[in-house]
């Protein structure tokens, strides 16, 4: 049986079923159909949330979750292997619900997993009567990789959708693969993440009731708690700001910086030099599509590594739970 992944929770059967017919759909000859476009922003409309489906290059769609690129990407071990100059050999076609362009979440994404490509749909919709809801692509985007570390990827102009149906998604990954042999840049280099543990991006905000040398020292001291639980720090961004923005700390072009510079450093975590709310976590995590903790969540997992009697790790096991339990 088809699964549909990701935040299903309060769906309706109907709309279960709905989306695993999603399945059912083919995209032959490396094209994308219109139906399974309207099919796409009909049911996103529906349900009030983004869906991504990721599609193989013989058409198949492989997986569908309710969710953004960046909430619902493959697991590495699942994707398939492929050679030094070669993409995934899937894309992903998904729904955006506002906005005008593809956000940076969803193109990071990508970047992480080397799909083929992303299609961004931005959809809107309309009640037909009630209970009935006719979804409609305003607008696609598409996106793919490129071979530069510093700006990995190319937006397409805005198309219509029945400019983006005539696209042959299989010339086109051909013609982007043969760039990669070309440049002599493999694709690996996307994912340079260190198996023994992860490579970190600190974010350091220093507002208003902060000294430079406590900016600093508070900076500093943090880098060494990553490096205790072996930790890497790859790098650092800073904003001064004269408060902590209320849904992500940092602003909004802050977050594109933060998002660029963790895929240029092969970055899987982002740690904020402060404490941060459950809701500021989840919005960071969405809008950059890597983990986000700070520094209580890095000091726990010091413990946690260093925890030796039984009743010792069931305490840290308890604190991290209690940590982890609103986010």
């Amino acid at each position: 049986m088809e699964t549909v992944y990701g935040n299903i929770q309060g769906l309706k059967s109907s709309q279960i079923e709905q989306l695993k017919r999603l399945y059912d759909q083919r995209q032959a000859g490396g094209a994308l159909t219109p139906e399974f476009a309207s099919s796409l922003a009909a049911i996103s409309i529906e349900i009030h949330q983004p869906v991504s489906s990721y599609i193989n290059r013989r058409g198949q769609v492989i997986r569908v979750a309710v969710g953004t690129p960046a909430q619902t990407q493959i697991p590495t071990s699942e994707l398939p292997r492929q050679g030094a100059f070669r993409l995934s050999g899937i894309r992903c076609v998904t729904t955006q619900l506002k906005g005008a362009m593809p956000d940076t979440a969803a193109l990071t994404a990508m970047v992480r997993q080397r799909l083929d490509a992303i299609v961004v749909l931005i959809v809107n919709g309309r009640t037909q009567r009630r209970d009935s809801t006719t979804g409609s692509v305003k607008e696609a985007f598409i996106a793919h990789l490129v071979p530069d570390v510093e700006s990995p990827w190319v937006v397409s102009p805005p198309l219509s959708l029945d400019e983006l149906t005539k696209q042959d998604f299989d010339e086109s990954i051909d013609e982007w693969e043969k760039e990669f042999q070309a440049a002599g840049f493999e694709t690996s280099q996307f994912q340079q993440v260190e198996s023994q543990g992860d490579r970190v991006l600190l974010v350091g905000l220093m507002t208003e009731d902060m000294s430079t040398q406590q900016f600093e020292y508070s900076l500093s001291e943090l880098a060494r708690l990553v490096e205790s639980a072996a930790g890497e720090v790859v790098g650092t961004v800073q904003q001064k700001r004269s408060r902590p923005h209320p849904q992500t700390v940092v602003g909004q072009g802050k977050i594109e910086e933060i998002a660029q510079m963790a895929h240029q450093l092969g970055a899987n975590l982002i740690v904020f030099d402060r404490d941060i709310s459950p809701s500021q976590a989840r919005n960071l995590e969405t809008e950059i599509g890597i983990p986000v903790v700070d520094r209580t969540g890095v000091i726990l997992d010091i413990f946690a590594q260093r925890a030796k009697s039984q009743a010792g790790k069931l305490q840290v096991e308890l604190a991290q739970l209690e940590y982890m339990l609103p986010r």
